[in-house]
């Protein structure tokens, strides 16, 4: 590999945590949130290490404040969050659950995401109250879903990858770590193969592109991606050290 995956591959501005640095905010006084909108991405970015469960309704507000979840895949990245930090804390429910009444339509459609996804056993009775006849067929969408993050495909779509970064966020799961590894390791084989025209390709080089931006900030990414490194050899290892910015051994 020639060139570094920062180059080879645009950031991920997609990410929920670093795009919503990038958005321009409202005048503060029609936010009606306690803290800058950057302090929320980074409550978020760094929950399972600080596990306070009365910034959720702050970082849900703020994003919708912000217009962060009139985009499907932010929407979707930030119910993964909620719903992880809501598995792991269920009273947490409690926080989130009802709605703000200044929480937008966009907002609803992210607490009914989280809701599914969280598991919750009155999930049919808190959607029928949270969503009208007019969010259709955000409902068939939702039920035809799986309700386990683990069950969704993260080489569908870039949208999956980040809901995976979303819930490592908010919990810690490695588990949820080594499915962007492994994407990442796919990724390796498919370019050294030449295959850069197959499907999954480019949620794959996301992947790399991810941990190569993420490993510095977290060590536990750095941890995670060292031990798989060990197990690994050719153009799958050299990928692994250019994300860790290491160079290959003479």
């Amino acid at each position: 590999m020639n060139r570094s995956i920062a180059t080879t591959f645009p950031p991920l501005a997609a990410l929920l945590l670093i795009a919503l640095c990038l958005l321009c905010p409202r005048p503060a006084a029609a936010l009606k949130i306690s803290k800058s909108l950057p302090l929320y991405a980074h409550d978020m970015e760094f929950y399972y290490q600080h596990t306070h469960p009365e910034v959720l309704p702050g970082i849900l507000c703020a994003f919708d404040a912000h217009g962060a979840l009139a985009q499907g895949e932010k929407r979707l990245m930030a119910a993964a969050f909620l719903a992880e930090a809501l598995r792991r804390d269920p009273s947490a429910r409690d926080r989130l659950l009802p709605p703000p009444d200044t929480l937008s339509r966009n907002g609803r459609f992210t607490l009914a995401w989280m809701i599914h996804l969280a598991g919750l056993a009155d999930e049919k009775t808190l959607l029928a109250g949270l969503l009208a006849p007019e969010d259709a067929p955000l409902p068939d969408q939702i039920r035809n879903s799986p309700t386990e993050l683990a069950r969704w495909d993260i080489y569908a779509e870039k949208s999956v990858l980040q809901m995976y970064w979303a819930a490592f966020f908010a919990s810690g799961d490695t588990a949820y770590l080594d499915s962007i590894i492994n994407a990442a390791l796919r990724y390796a084989r498919l370019n050294a193969r030449g295959r850069q025209r197959e499907e999954a390709f480019p949620v794959c080089a996301s992947a790399a592109a991810s941990l190569y931006e993420l490993a510095p900030r977290h060590s536990v990414v750095q941890a995670r991606i060292e031990q798989a490194l060990k197990a690994c050899s050719g153009p799958e290892a050299d990928t692994l050290r250019v994300i860790l910015r290491q160079k290959r051994p003479s």
